[in-house]
């Protein structure tokens, strides 16, 4: 309000010296519309990056659990090389691998019924993924210090390895899969960053009856959702 007051000022004493000196009459409306007017009609926010990504190579290590197996509980190890083309376009290969076990669920119903459920365990999978980052900010903690993070989307394609479950030995196959991916990166150090990973990977898996006694055992294929939640240290080079 002050800038525009003073604006006008200096508007209002060059139109009074312009009619002084016998010039033409100076239009004060149209100056302050063209001042005010906006300059462009693209604007963008402009931010002092404390830590870049852009044409910079990283490599994740880390571990966690899948959160929505009905038949089976474990850990999960992953291995993530990425590179970034600019501050919000990457891409990365990812190596996972999972310890399953039967879960409590799974362990009763073998004891009530004397023969387990028909099912599959994610064993592994390596994927290729395009990551964007729309997100980028910074906060205060406790007034002490900044913390610099962001937050990315990616979409993967790969294969997985799975373990079809069978009273006569388990079968290990393999077959296409898609994830979706929401990651958040937390920097403390040019050079390190921690990183939480959420992903949805889905796989068309075959299934068999686990029973040895069932006349057909082909139970036909079957998108099968593997969520997972990680969380792990990157190294950025």
């Amino acid at each position: 309000m002050l800038k525009k007051t003073i604006l006008m000022i200096i508007l209002a004493a060059s139109q009074a010296m312009a009619q002084q000196s016998g010039g033409d009459k100076l239009d004060i409306k149209k100056l302050e519309q063209k001042y005010w007017a906006a300059k462009d009609d693209d604007f963008s926010v402009v931010q002092n990056r404390h830590y870049t990504k852009a044409e910079r190579y990283y490599l994740t290590l880390s571990g966690g659990v899948p959160i929505n197996d009905p038949f089976g509980t474990g850990s999960i190890t992953s291995l993530q090389l990425g590179y970034f083309f600019n501050e919000r376009w990457g891409v990365d290969f990812s190596y996972t691998k999972a310890d399953m076990k039967n879960n409590d669920n799974t362990k009763q119903f073998i004891d009530e019924n004397g023969v387990a459920p028909n099912y599959n365990f994610f064993d592994s999978s390596k994927m290729v993924s395009v990551t964007y980052v729309p997100l980028y900010a910074k906060m205060s903690f406790l007034d002490k210090s900044i913390i610099y993070f962001d937050m990315g989307i990616s979409l993967g394609l790969g294969t997985t390895d799975y373990i079809i479950k069978k009273e006569d030995g388990d079968e290990s196959k393999n077959a296409m899969s898609y994830q979706i991916g929401i990651n958040q990166q937390i920097f403390f150090s040019e050079h390190f960053a921690v990183r939480m990973d959420f992903i949805n990977k889905f796989t068309n898996e075959d299934r068999f009856k686990y029973s040895t006694i069932a006349p057909n055992r082909d139970l036909g294929p079957k998108t099968t959702n593997d969520t997972q939640l990680l969380l792990g240290l990157t190294y950025w080079h």
